[in-house]
């Protein structure tokens, strides 16, 4: 039947009419005490004020009328028209008006249709392996807090597999031995405790009387672990805490900062969560999604140490929770960003004699073994858990200058390589040589690596020689192809024996300083400003790479990018494919010695990710160009690019790897030269290598302690004052003795290098023009006074000019770089007598001997490496120095063992 036109459309606002049903009376009965309604009670409220007898409007009448005689689909539809003709607002006055007329079944239900209209929670009807990979797309960021939003949320985010996802996204790689054998141990101990509780528990038990016990008496220890130490538990089943250590350092939900302290920020996610867990229909908690009614705000995140268990005396066989490992990682490296470190030296300051007795030249440490090599002669390992010596081994007739180790039960080797050009293979474990390869080179071996298959040495004879781990047949694809011929002739056998040489590589016109071999190339530095890629199987050289200026001392190649360092004091990264230099950091002012650097990209990216962020660059730098942009390779004396990806500081276009080399969030590169500072090196937003911390071993070896030293934000470090040191020195009576004066004149001078290092180095933001300017002048007043004692230190029988040579003799031997000149005021008037030439004579044997302990006192930089928790560099100085980024955490100390570093 159709509705009268005129009819639907007289029909007022809902919000001017009383609404109103046809009322159906019951038929009489005479027994009122009984009732065949199914309902005891009226409806509602409403129901019983729309049965009045308040007047309807005749229009309404006749449409209850008309509406009398419409099926049930009919009535909705005229109510969803006219419904469609309001605002929202009457909508929804509508639609409360008819909710209210509703039983309370019906409410729930219409509660629950809501819901399914506001909410669609995947969880509960996706399959588990989609919902896995949606979830392997968050960052651990996202996964927190996806964690809160309910019960069955937070299965899903601290799925194992989706944290151990996360460790590999972010380019660090575990060593999963090291992880089993620590399962293992506090699998073993935690068993051994269990069975100690339960047997003390069950006599604890039968000592019972029937007494009524207090509360943490009826609990046993793996249930109060669960529900928290006061027995309570939150609505997800998780024991919760007041702790500064619920979420994971660096990567806390939104809002986590202010978890307890009420902010607006904090309201606004409570409340969210709490609307979205607590709408929730019945088939949601059948399904196991069970809702957190309340917000709470000590809802605790933190990831346990084992996967699953609260407590290991439940199950002793538990795994290490992956989350737990990722919280750790990124904590570490936070200390790093922070500057947060521990400093230790070898040898133990308790067991001094257990150290090298002269300068370290090299050194190379895993988490448990250190093992360096000395001027001594020496090759000594330390067990860097205890900071005492392991072993020391002696073979070398002279300086040991490089060397490598496996300490693994597979390889059990050490390789070293000295000033006598020998190379000497040793058995980790024992000591003991395996071989000694006496005619290795012709000079000094400068450095060596080896991997499973080839050990390769370089020499200041300008050689590189490649050489064999084990043995091989003429006929192995190890063989180099370009010595087969060699081999057939010259061998009747058709064994190549271990440690058998293969080829020698000639080229480098200079000492070869360094070399690194990586799969089938071989890159070496030299002395001649060069660095050479080789092929090690044509024995041919396949790249040259140019643009040191000065001699290079070190290199390192990952299969994507050259790092090196060189004697002109920078650390210069270069394109291996197209020999182009896509980033140069200056910041030392000498020789760059060492260098390690970790972009962590090479599993997480590949080649072609990393040249499409290249050409990217390109793009941006030719439309530059084409917009008037000035390029930096026309204008001359342009500084530089230190990475930055910007057109205007680009200087190389056209590279295989983006400006600066690329990288993950966590790249850094480590530098170690002789100004005797350590640089970090971090990647600003724009690309460009920036000095993130400078650090020095004077901190620990001039006896200032083993921790860091706090330095308030405003202030800078002042060096010590001469102003004492000369009234105490005059006041002497025997001042003017040769001993006394030579020692405070040598004390002297030390002040005033370290009043230049502060100067001379490159100094923090924060520090202002009147601080500079401040140490500037106590930098004169301190040059001032040295001079003034010099002069009153002199030997009297010491004429004018022979004393100058003294002081100037003394001071070049004390300043590295400094020689001895005279002026022409300095020259003496009258020939030398032989009192002036005795007395000239001695001032060079003590400036000789001056010279000599500086060397042994000297922090020249000489080898580093650095892991996901350390670094250790050794120097001319004869300690080994450290710094420790667990920071004393002994957490953080284990987990970081767990990384294995990569390139």
């Amino acid at each position: 039947m159709a509705i009268p036109p005129r009819a639907y459309q007289s029909l007022p606002s809902p919000r001017n009419m009383a609404v109103s049903h046809p009322v159906h009376r019951a038929p009489s009965n005479f027994d009122e005490g009984f009732s065949e309604e199914t309902q005891s009670q009226p409806e509602s409220d409403v129901e019983l004020d729309m049965r009045t007898d308040a007047k309807v409007p005749d229009a309404v009448d006749q449409l209850l009328d008309v509406m009398e005689n419409l099926t049930l689909e009919q009535r909705v539809n005229v109510v969803r028209q006219t419904a469609l003709g309001l605002s929202p607002e009457d909508q929804l006055e509508l639609a409360n008006s008819l909710l209210a007329l509703l039983p309370t079944w019906a409410k729930q239900r219409a509660s629950a249709h809501l819901d399914s209209l506001m909410f669609f929670d995947p969880i509960a009807y996706l399959p588990f392996e989609l919902v896995a990979n949606v979830l392997s797309n968050l960052s651990p960021r996202d996964l927190l807090n996806a964690s809160g939003v309910n019960r069955a949320w937070r299965e899903r985010a601290q799925d194992e597999e989706l944290w151990r996802n996360c460790i590999a996204r972010e380019g660090w790689r575990v060593d999963r031995k090291k992880m089993q054998r620590y399962e293992r141990v506090r699998g073993d101990r935690r068993a051994r405790q269990s069975k100690a509780t339960s047997k003390s528990g069950s006599q604890i038990l039968a000592r019972k009387d029937s007494r009524k016990r207090r509360r943490e008496e009826a609990f046993s220890e793996s249930e109060l672990s669960r529900r928290g130490m006061d027995g309570s538990t939150d609505e997800c089943g998780s024991s919760y805490a007041e702790s500064d250590d619920d979420m994971m350092d660096g990567v806390e939900m939104q809002g986590g900062a202010d978890a307890r302290g009420g902010g607006e920020r904090d309201h606004t996610q409570a409340e969210l969560r709490a609307a979205t867990s607590s709408h929730l229909s019945p088939q949601h908690d059948r399904m196991g999604a069970y809702p957190i009614r309340r917000p709470r705000r000590d809802f605790k995140l933190a990831p346990t140490e084992f996967q699953g268990e609260l407590s290991l005396l439940d199950n002793p066989d538990s795994k290490l929770s992956w989350a737990y490992v990722y919280k750790k990682r990124r904590q570490l490296e936070k200390n790093w960003e922070d500057g947060k470190y521990k400093m230790f030296k070898l040898p133990h300051p308790q067991f001094e004699n257990e150290g090298h007795t002269e300068c370290v030249y090299t050194i190379q440490h895993t988490n448990e073994w250190l093992v360096s090599g000395s001027r001594d002669r020496s090759i000594r390992v330390w067990d860097l858990a205890t900071s005492r010596l392991k072993r020391a081994m002696t073979g070398h007739e002279q300086s040991v200058l490089c060397l490598q180790f496996d300490a693994t039960p597979e390889n059990d080797i050490i390789v070293s390589g000295g000033s006598d050009s020998w190379v000497i293979i040793w058995k980790f474990s024992t000591g003991e040589i395996i071989k000694k390869m006496t005619d290795a080179h012709t000079e000094s071996v400068l450095n060596l690596r080896f991997d499973d298959r080839y050990l390769v040495t370089c020499s200041k004879d300008k050689t590189i020689k490649l050489w064999s781990r084990h043995a091989m047949t003429k006929t192995s694809p190890l063989l180099p192809a370009h010595t087969i011929d060699h081999y057939a002739a010259l061998s009747k056998t058709d064994l190549i024996v271990e440690h058998s040489l293969l080829a020698t590589l000639r080229g480098h016109h200079a000492a070869v300083n360094a070399v690194m071999i990586h799969e089938s190339t071989i890159v070496s530095a030299s002395g001649d400003r060069t660095i050479r890629n080789w092929n090690l199987h044509t024995g041919k050289t396949v790249r040259t790479y140019t643009g040191h200026t000065k001699g290079i001392a070190c290199v390192q190649y990952d299969g994507r990018r050259i790092i090196s360092g060189s004697s002109d004091n920078s650390v210069r990264i270069f394109d291996a494919e197209t020999a182009a230099e896509v980033a140069s950091l200056t910041g030392h002012t000498s020789l760059v010695r060492t260098v390690q650097a970790r972009f962590g990209d090479l599993a997480i990216k590949t080649d072609e990710e990393l040249h499409a962020e290249s050409k990217a660059a390109d793009k941006a730098f030719y439309n530059a160009v084409d917009a008037g942009m000035e390029s930096a390779r026309a204008r001359r004396g342009s500084p530089r690019n230190a990475g930055s990806s910007r057109p205007d500081k680009m200087l190389a276009t056209g590279t295989k790897v983006p400006p600066g080399g690329g990288g993950s969030r966590w790249a850094k590169i480590v530098s170690g030269s002789y100004d005797q500072t350590i640089i970090i090196w971090k990647q600003d937003r724009d690309g460009n290598w920036t000095q993130r911390h400078r650090l020095h071993q004077d901190f620990l070896l001039m006896g200032r302690g083993a921790h860091r030293r706090t330095v308030p934000a405003n202030a800078l470090a002042q060096p010590a004052n001469l102003n004492h040191l000369s009234a105490q020195a005059l006041a002497n009576p025997n001042f003017h003795a040769h001993g006394a004066a030579q020692a405070a004149l040598a004390q002297a001078q030390g002040f005033l290098l370290q009043a230049q290092s502060l100067t001379n180095a490159q100094l923090p933001g924060h520090v202002q023009p009147a601080q500079v300017a401040n140490m500037t002048a106590q930098q004169q007043q301190h040059a001032a006074q040295l001079q003034t004692l010099q002069q009153q230190i002199a030997p009297p029988a010491l004429a004018p000019g022979a004393a100058a040579t003294a002081v100037a003799a003394v001071q070049a031997a004390h300043i590295p770089g400094q020689t001895a000149t005279l002026t022409p005021n300095a020259q003496p008037p009258h020939p030398p007598t032989a009192g002036t030439q005795a007395a000239a004579a001695h001032a060079h044997a003590a400036a000789q001997a001056q010279a000599q302990a500086n060397r042994e006192n000297s922090n020249r930089v000489f080898k580093l490496q650095f892991d996901a928790r350390r670094i250790v560099c050794c120097s001319q100085n004869r300690v080994i120095v450290g710094w420790d980024f667990a920071n004393g955490d002994e957490e953080l100390g284990r987990v970081g063992g767990w990384f294995e570093e990569t390139f």
